[in-house]
């Protein structure tokens, strides 16, 4: 079973929003702008009860009075034994649940619903009202299949519907949404996939405890059973447990151990003026839980110690490891068609993965959770560019908070945005341009072709006093990677600039001109051609484009001659670098555009 789509409707900063799910995906945005509530509203919809349901979690609503939260999720890709268990709350396999919270009378409430397939007609329905009187019954077509004589019970009328079904299977049905449906509530805490939530901050000591449900514990469960399933010594063990167990407390009362009845003699008597009886009772121990208990695990650096003696990223990372380590044993058990072990499918959900992880161990963090999902699903919320990937834009989810009455919003897009050849220049643009990743975390991006724009436009906005850190300068690497980066832009609404040179045409490269050369021409005619092909590109509702006249290092005076000799970058830094050097109009009027 995999979480599929979900909608949530005021929860915290969200009013309402509705989005696809992948097995994998990275929540990306500003601070404050609602990614952990997203996070937090799973992790209500997937526990049991109405902890947390408290005045403040109510959009706008901070007293919690006449509001509610409602969350609603579908799921798809059901095992045969999820439709044999959910089949009577799916329609055409697809399980459509939701949970709505309030507060009533101080008291928080919950109720459940469910999308149905149900019979049209009422008298097919179990909740019929007049099931048990023969007067109405006897009208229906389904009359046959009631008992003949005496009350017809609740339990006799659905039978009769089961038969009546089984003999007119082409009963016509309706789609329909139902509240509370019988035997739902068990369904929804005991089969829905289980939701682990990792907050940013959290003990690793928790999740390494033997106990409960925590990942330890799971992963100890997993090989314990499979040891109890296929190893003799350890059945063997649990015959000589049971053998003590015996001797210990007899086959009969008269049998049991004389020193454990001298102790239940002894408490008897200092019991006496409650006059009370006392049986001591030997249970024996569960194996496995034996296991469990004796298990700690210790980290080796060159001082062998505790996790909590060790280093957050260390610790923070472990937990990482036992996730993959899980994921890789339930696909082992899934492919041995280990129905206990995979009763129920996963969601792992892991707030800022990059704390206290250095940027290349965040690189090969980010591929191990996203390996999770080669069984399971994982979903990362970040702001380190280090955790996500350009390539995989599908699986990037914007976060924003345009305002507070509109609440938190989501971007993404699921289709392919380029095909053939240029999927292939994008695929190398993204590879070798190391800031790409920084645009899905800007207020604006700022497309530029080169090295010179993206060096000397923030040392210009500093000396200018307009700089700012939210917008992200990307360097395209040539004037034809240009619409590349817009396609995404557009697709995920980022608002954006795009300054590139004209480049026009040297009259005296063309046929009529004295260096007429074809190839040249060509080159110079395809490089201007291509203004008209990214003024096409840009959307104007999100983005604008600065057209220079020329090239940018004329915008900015710079010599040929130190061109040649530092580079352009260097060249243009160390002439502005200069506060006595004086920033002309025009490139003061265009860094105020890149900025504003």
């Amino acid at each position: 079973m995999k979480l599929r789509k979900v909608n949530i409707k005021g929860f915290r900063s969200i009013r309402d929003i509705s989005f696809e799910i992948n097995d994998f995906l990275c929540f990306v945005g500003q601070n404050n702008h609602g990614k952990s509530n997203i996070f937090q509203a799973l992790n209500l919809f997937f526990s049991s009860g109405t902890k947390g349901i408290i005045p403040g979690i109510f959009f706008r609503c901070p007293t919690g009075k006449e509001c509610e939260v409602v969350i609603e999720a579908k799921f798809e890709d059901l095992s045969r034994a999820e439709l044999e268990k959910l089949r009577p709350w799916t329609v055409d396999e697809v399980f459509t649940v939701s949970k709505k919270y309030w507060i009533e009378d101080g008291k928080p409430q919950v109720s459940y619903e469910a999308l149905m397939k149900i019979p049209k007609d009422e008298w097919l329905r179990e909740d019929f009202e007049n099931y048990s009187d023969r007067s109405v019954v006897s009208g229906l077509p389904i009359s046959k299949f009631v008992p003949e004589s005496g009350r017809i019970s609740k339990q006799a009328y659905k039978e009769a519907i089961e038969k009546y079904i089984e003999a007119y299977p082409d009963i016509e049905q309706i789609e329909e949404r139902r509240v509370n449906p019988a035997g739902y509530k068990q369904v929804l805490d005991g089969y829905l996939p289980e939701f682990h939530l990792v907050p940013a901050v959290r003990d690793v000591t928790e999740e390494t405890k033997t106990s409960g449900a925590t990942l330890l514990s799971r992963l100890l469960n997993v090989i314990i059973s499979r040891i109890a399933r296929q190893n003799p010594a350890f059945k063997n063990l649990e015959e000589t447990v049971q053998k003590i167990k015996i001797m210990i407390e007899g086959k009969t009362p008269e049998e049991k151990l004389v020193e454990i009845t001298e102790l239940e003699e002894k408490l008897r008597h200092e019991l006496g003026p409650w006059d009370v009886g006392l049986i001591i009772g030997v249970e024996a121990p569960d194996i496995e839980r034996v296991f469990q208990l004796g298990t700690s695990i210790t980290l080796d650096d060159g001082i062998p110690t505790g996790v909590n003696e060790k280093g957050h990223g260390l610790q923070r990372y472990l937990i990482f490891a036992l996730m993959r380590v899980w994921a890789a044993e339930a696909m082992r058990a899934q492919a041995e068609e280990d129905r206990e072990i995979r009763e129920r499918s996963n969601i792992f959900a892991f707030e800022e993965p990059e704390l206290f992880l250095h940027p290349q161990m965040c690189r090969a963090t980010y591929e191990s959770l996203k390996q999770i999902s080669n069984t399971d699903q994982s979903l990362i919320c970040t702001h380190s560019p280090h955790f996500i990937d350009m390539e995989d834009y599908r699986h990037i989810v914007i976060v924003k908070k345009m305002d507070l009455e509109i609440g938190t919003k989501v971007q993404r897009i699921e289709r392919e945005l380029f095909e053939d050849e240029r999927k292939r220049q994008f695929n190398m643009v993204r590879f070798f341009n190391p800031d790409r990743n920084e645009l899905f975390f800007a207020r604006k991006v700022v497309l530029v072709e080169g090295a010179t724009e993206k060096t000397v436009l923030p040392l210009l906005g500093r000396r200018i006093g307009c700089f700012d850190h939210k917008v992200s300068i990307i360097d395209c690497g040539s004037k034809f990677n240009l619409s590349l980066f817009i396609d995404v832009l557009n697709a995920f609404r980022i608002p954006y600039l795009v300054i590139h040179d004209e480049d026009p045409i040297d009259t005296e490269l063309k046929p009529e001109g004295t260096k007429y050369d074809p190839d040249k021409f060509k080159e110079a005619k395809q490089t201007f051609e291509e203004n008209q092909r990214i003024n096409n590109t840009v959307n104007p509702d999100i983005g604008k484009i600065r057209q220079i006249t020329g090239e940018f290092e004329k915008l900015l005076v710079i010599s040929r001659s130190q061109a040649e000799k530092l580079g352009k970058p260097f060249a243009a830094v160390e002439k502005y670098a200069n506060e006595s050097v004086k920033i002309s109009e025009d490139v003061e009027k265009l860094v105020r555009a890149v900025y504003g």
